[in-house]
């Protein structure tokens, strides 16, 4: 299938103007769908254009130097996904860690509170409480009145 003079003489004149930097309708991107954009054509008539299609593809090939930047960029796009996939697993993960983190700290925090209630109660049931020395915990304590 081709297309008429008129639709072939507009991707012609877009095909020119994209190639010069120069869009009037389109991003400027050198892609089939700112020719048909450019050219104000349906992108299926840009593709049965075969001539003019084979030229505008040739024609972008020699300036970017990468024949395949579509594919290029889809191989991109998958190594992204990728590692967005990867990136929300390790954070999963990293969440659950912590989630169990603070299971188990809170369970520590209720044993000592437990613990420290207990010797509250152990403590009102004696009255009496050792005192320590500050400077030497190790220091021989000496009886009051007694010979040391």
């Amino acid at each position: 299938m081709s297309v008429t003079e008129q639709a072939a003489g507009a991707l012609e004149t877009a095909m020119e103007r994209l190639l010069a930097g120069e869009p009037e309708r389109s991003d400027g991107s050198l892609t089939v769908a700112a020719l048909a954009r450019e050219a104000g054509v349906s992108r299926a008539t840009a593709y049965r254009a075969g001539e003019v299609l084979a030229r505008f593809r040739q024609e972008v090939e020699e300036r970017t130097g990468d024949p395949d930047v579509p594919a290029t960029l889809r191989e991109r796009i998958r190594e992204l996904k990728g590692e967005l996939r990867e990136a929300r697993r390790a954070r999963h993960e990293e969440i659950q860690s912590l989630r169990r983190s603070v299971d188990v700290l809170a369970q520590q925090v209720q044993a000592l509170t437990l613990d420290n209630h207990a010797l509250r109660e152990a403590l009102g049931r004696t009255g009496t409480v050792t005192a320590l020395s500050a400077r030497d915990p190790f220091a021989k304590q000496v009886e009051p009145g007694g010979n040391g």
